[in-house]
């Protein structure tokens, strides 16, 4: 009897031990290639209208962003298009903006100048080369929803005294943010690792390996705007018809390891995650059960 339930408690020691391997990364959704919205909560297509049921009672709302994607950008705007007729609130965090534009994106949503100047004082031609038209209808559909507006990136400037460890250009509110990082997370590295590998053409500053400085700059990224999330959580969701949006590159919410992670340190707000599948003609459409519990899929 000893020795049967023995090789019970070890057949069942196993099974478990390889189940802990087997990660929910590696399962995928394999899908027909055509444009549309799909759940993966659900695993099956669902229309603009099933989406926004979906979401209704998650108050943070992370959009991954495939930057200079003109379809990703429409099918956003029809998002926000149907919240706002369901008379949700809207308010947007946006990662091509930081905190200290907060003032600047006030006044364009009170209407005291207008997108095309938004665009002027943020100096977007300056600061990048994505299309402003791409991203200016998101922002007046929230203006017309009398919603709100808020930066949460890292400015370029502070990524880079994190990224060369220059601790005499921090001040101290810098350097506790610094500490604070956590580089660790095996999961989240083992992810973002890969796109990192064009370090190398990149010319050398330090000793320090390229791929160790940029991944420190991501996970300082995710933080950082996990942490601005969560304080403009406190003040901006004030009834179940609040919604706070976070639209960032997608690299930041996929698989709930950049900002949703890190949010989920700062706050026990809910959230839904929604992100983007390009369509490649030469490959079939494989979507790791992980990546967010909506995507959209596009040619």
């Amino acid at each position: 009897m000893i020795k049967i339930i023995l090789t019970l408690i070890i057949t069942i020691f196993l099974f478990s031990a390889c189940s802990q391997k087997k990660s929910t990364l590696s399962f995928t959704h394999d899908l027909e290639k055509k444009e549309g919205i799909y759940s993966l909560k659900q695993a099956k297509y669902i229309s603009i209208e099933e989406l926004v049921k979906e979401i209704e009672h998650y108050p943070i709302i992370f959009v991954g962003d495939h930057h200079n994607t003109k379809k990703t950008h429409d099918f956003f705007e029809s998002l926000l298009i149907e919240l706002d007729k369901k008379n949700y609130k809207l308010h947007l965090a946006n990662e091509w903006f930081s905190p200290s534009h907060d003032k600047l994106l006030e006044n364009y949503t009170n209407d005291v100048f207008d997108s095309q100047e938004l665009k002027n004082r943020r100096k977007w031609e300056k600061f990048t080369s994505f299309k402003w038209e791409y991203v200016e209808p998101l922002y007046e559909i929230v203006k017309k929803n009398n919603g709100k507006l808020y930066g949460i990136n890292l400015s370029k400037e502070d990524r880079k005294k994190i990224s060369l460890k220059s601790f005499d250009k921090m001040n101290n509110e810098e350097k506790i943010f610094y500490d604070s990082l956590d580089l660790n997370v095996s999961v989240h590295r083992n992810f973002v690792m890969p796109y990192l590998s064009h370090c190398s053409k990149i010319p050398q500053k330090t000793d320090e390996k390229c791929e160790e400085r940029m991944y420190r700059v991501q996970v300082s990224w995710d933080t950082y705007m996990a942490q601005n999330v969560a304080k403009i959580s406190k003040f901006s969701l004030k009834s179940p018809k609040d919604k706070l949006i976070v639209f960032a590159g997608a690299m930041h919410i996929e698989h709930d390891l950049g900002i949703p992670l890190r949010f989920s340190r700062f706050s026990n707000l809910p959230f839904f995650t929604i992100s983007n599948e390009k369509i490649l003609k030469e490959k079939d459409i494989k979507v790791k059960a992980s990546k967010a519990d909506v995507i959209y899929i596009y040619e």
